[in-house]
């Protein structure tokens, strides 16, 4: 088999467009619950399965952990971290958010929202005494999405 060699450019583009079709996909389950069981209920179901989906990371990356007997500290959760290092822009989204960029073209911020709640969920699977609160938030204008992270 013939090795092929691609570049970081490409290799960015190719992640900025599976990320961009797990937002639509997400967007477009997102408003079928809504748009089929109402808002209050749809919200709801997006809630519940956005925290588990989080939590089910957070497990993921604390077994990581866990195998290097690390401590569950928020510098060993952002070791294990399980976002894509190319094209999403580094760990505090700087310059891309390809999730966000698809809300922001749907005209669906809102549902955007709920599915950001996977981020505190994912640090609450990992290790349920660290708390995290957002402090910027490109979903409501900020230039990043940044987080304050103790451990209690």
């Amino acid at each position: 088999m013939k090795e092929k060699v691609i570049t970081i450019d490409e290799c960015e583009k190719q992640v900025k467009l599976a990320v961009r079709l797990m937002g639509l996909l997400y967007y477009h389950f997102a408003k079928v619950l809504i748009d089929e069981l109402g808002e209050k209920e749809g919200k709801r179901l997006i809630s519940l399965a956005i925290k588990n989906f989080g939590l089910d990371r957070g497990k993921m990356i604390r077994e990581k952990a866990l195998k290097l007997g690390l401590k569950l500290t928020p510098e060993s959760f952002n070791k294990f971290s399980d976002l894509p290092k190319l094209g999403w822009g580094g760990m505090d989204r700087r310059s891309f958010c390809p999730l966000a960029e698809v809300w922001f073209e749907k005209n669906a911020v809102e549902l955007g929202k709920l599915y950001c709640d996977v981020d505190i969920y994912k640090y609450r699977g990992f290790n349920p005494k660290i708390k995290i609160k957002r402090v910027k938030w490109v979903l409501e204008g900020d230039e990043i999405c940044k987080y304050h992270v103790t451990l209690q």
